[in-house]
């Protein structure tokens, strides 16, 4: 496995131009001699952000579902695995940003966690548009004088349109994200009953449904008004009652079972959540 730690090394194993910066880089892929079709694997420490017009590359993205086949665009974040194995050259763009500039910039977005196989597929006018912002990025890029502050900003606006775009996305796969909140809440509904040790979370079940947490987190929103993290806080709870009125076993020993590393901690979460302590919600199930 190859791993670049700044973008110029980056940039000369693909076959892109070098960079003006050591932050960041703007490419047209058009605009580059030679560019590598095979790479086994490499990681970098930057984000990389690609659109791509043409569909050479979807193999990248397995079975997923494709909503157009004119364009596409997916995000790398540092130290992801990087790999392709494509029959032509590419059209597009392509940014590359080191987190440290996100930061200075206080940009940050939920799809800059996205697995590369949860790509955005544009229609045709969010291809247009995607491809105009770019243009214009790449423009004030190439400037000897070019502003970095403008440069970000730009960059902002495209990120803001990206996550507009996902929106749509999650919209028009409706279908095939119900059936993954469904699966997901059958895995919860089953986690207590298969015998699973430790509290559930988040990872737990996009690890299980094979997308990254953030993707994960972000559709099942869209699709159900909550997060994963309510969604199983309301299942732990659900849980929890459910011991504590048919259960012979202490508030303590109910907590281990449902994950909780001390009883104090699942007194302070149940009291959290429902307003009155474990004990108090036995005592008055018992007087009714």
């Amino acid at each position: 496995m190859i791993h670049f730690d700044n973008i110029k090394e980056y940039n000369r194993f693909i076959g892109y131009n070098d960079p003006k910066k050591d932050l960041i880089d703007v490419v047209k892929y058009n605009d580059c001699k030679s560019i590598r079709l095979l790479c086994d694997g490499l990681t970098s420490d930057f984000y990389m952000m690609a659109f791509k017009r043409n569909m050479t590359d979807l193999s990248w993205f397995g079975n997923t579902e494709y909503d157009t086949t004119s364009a596409f665009l997916y995000f790398i974040k540092p130290k992801q695995i990087h790999n392709w194995n494509v029959d032509k050259r590419w059209e597009g763009y392509q940014i590359l940003i080191s987190p440290i500039l996100l930061q200075e910039y206080n940009i940050d977005f939920s799809f800059f966690q996205y697995n590369i196989k949860e790509a955005l597929f544009l229609t045709n006018d969010e291809q247009n548009r995607i491809e105009n912002l770019y243009e214009q990025i790449f423009e004030e890029y190439q400037k000897d004088n070019y502003d970095m502050a403008l440069l970000l900003a730009y960059c902002n606006l495209i990120f803001t349109y990206i996550g507009k775009c996902y929106k749509r996305q999650f919209e028009t796969r409706q279908p095939l994200y119900n059936k993954l909140v469904t699966e997901f809440k059958k895995l919860l509904s089953d986690y207590y009953s298969n015998g699973q040790q430790g509290m559930p979370n988040v990872h737990y079940f996009s690890d299980k449904l094979h997308l990254s947490s953030n993707y994960f987190g972000d559709l099942i929103k869209f699709n159900t008004g909550k997060t994963p993290s309510e969604i199983i806080q309301d299942k732990i709870i659900s849980e929890a009652k459910k011991h504590l009125e048919i259960s012979n076993k202490t508030v303590a020993e109910i907590g281990y079972d449902l994950g909780f590393d001390y009883p104090t901690y699942f007194t302070r979460f149940f009291k959290k959540q429902t307003g009155i302590t474990p004990t108090k919600y036995r005592e008055n199930k018992a007087s009714r």
